[in-house]
C-alpha cells in the first residue's frame, strides 16, 4: 500500500499537468488575495458624477458652484461613501433603504454615541485631561457680591446689605465689561468678605464684597470636566472616521485640483 502512495506521488510530482495545476492554484490565490487587498476599499469618483455635482448645485443655487463649493462638495461625496459602506459592514442598514446620506448620517450617529458614552468613563477623562491638561487654564476669577447703593447709603455706608447680587468665578474681562474699571481696580485693595466704600461706575454707586480670588492657573480636573467630555467626545468621533479613512484609496479625476485628504474630509463630518 506504502508503495503505492509513493509511486503514484512520484507521477504526480513529475507530471507536467500536476505542475500547471499547481501553479495556476497559487496564481488564482495570490490575484484573488490582491484583488481584494486593493480594490475593495476603492472610492472612485468619476468626471461624470463631478458633471452632475454640477448640474445638481446649478439647478438647486441659480449658478455654477465655485471651485471651493465644488470641492466640498466632492469631499461630501466622498465621505459619504466612506461612511456608508463602513456602515454597511456594521450591518446598520438593516430595516433602512440602502441610501448613502442616511447610511452616513447613521453611522455619524453610531459613533457620537459611543463617543459620548466614553466621555462618561472618568478613568478615561482624567487621562485625557492630562495629556491635554495645558488646553485648560483660567485667567483671573473672581466671586464677588455687590449692591446699587441708595443716595442714602451712600452718606451713610453700612456694613451689611439687604440686597445683593453674587457671581461666582468670572473673570476679569466679564467684570470690566459688567461693573467698570473703577470696580475691577477696587478688587485687589479689598480684604476678603468686607465690602469697600461706594464706587462710581456708569451704572451707578455700587459696593462690592470678594468672597473669593483664583490667580490664573490651569483648571482643575473637576472644574475642566464639561469641557473635557466636550472635547474627548469630539476627538473620540473625529479619531474613528479617521481610522475608516485610512482604509480607503481615492481615485479622483485625472487632472482635477480637488483636495480631498483627511482634513478636508473631517471638516465635513
Amino acid at each position: 500500500m506504502f508503495k503505492k502512495v509513493c509511486y503514484w506521488l512520484k507521477r504526480f510530482i513529475q507530471d507536467p499537468f500536476s505542475h500547471f495545476l499547481i501553479a495556476g492554484t497559487v496564481l488564482f490565490i495570490g490575484y484573488s488575495q490582491y484583488y481584494s487587498s486593493t480594490s475593495v476599499n476603492t472610492i472612485s469618483v468619476t468626471p461624470s458624477q463631478v458633471e452632475q455635482q454640477k448640474k445638481d448645485d446649478t439647478l438647486y443655487f441659480g449658478s455654477p458652484p465655485s471651485s471651493t463649493a465644488l470641492n466640498k462638495d466632492i469631499n461630501h461625496v466622498v465621505l459619504k461613501q466612506m461612511l456608508s459602506q463602513q456602515a454597511l459592514k456594521l450591518g446598520l442598514e438593516k430595516g433602512d433603504p440602502n441610501l448613502n446620506e442616511m447610511l452616513m448620517q447613521r453611522y455619524l450617529s453610531y459613533v457620537s454615541q459611543l463617543a459620548k458614552i466614553n466621555a462618561t468613563n472618568t478613568t478615561l477623562l482624567h487621562q485625557y485631561y492630562l495629556t491635554h491638561q495645558a488646553r485648560y487654564k483660567h485667567p483671573d476669577m473672581y466671586s464677588l457680591c455687590y449692591h446699587f447703593l441708595t443716595p442714602q447709603e451712600v452718606q451713610h455706608p453700612i456694613s451689611t446689605m439687604d440686597s445683593q447680587q453674587c457671581l461666582s468665578d468670572v473673570s476679569k474681562q466679564a467684570l470690566l465689561a459688567k461693573l467698570g474699571t473703577k470696580t475691577v481696580d477696587a478688587l485687589a485693595a479689598l480684604a476678603p468678605n468686607q465690602w469697600s466704600t461706594p464706587i462710581d461706575t456708569p451704572f451707578g454707586a455700587i459696593a462690592v464684597k470678594v468672597l473669593d480670588y483664583q490667580k490664573a492657573g490651569l483648571l482643575s480636573f473637576k472644574q475642566a470636566k464639561q469641557q473635557l467630555a466636550q472635547d474627548f467626545a469630539r476627538d473620540d468621533v473625529n479619531n474613528k472616521i479617521a481610522a475608516v479613512i485610512k482604509q480607503y484609496h481615492i481615485a479622483l479625476p485625472a487632472g482635477s485640483d480637488f483636495t480631498v485628504n483627511t482634513k478636508t474630509l473631517l471638516n465635513n463630518v
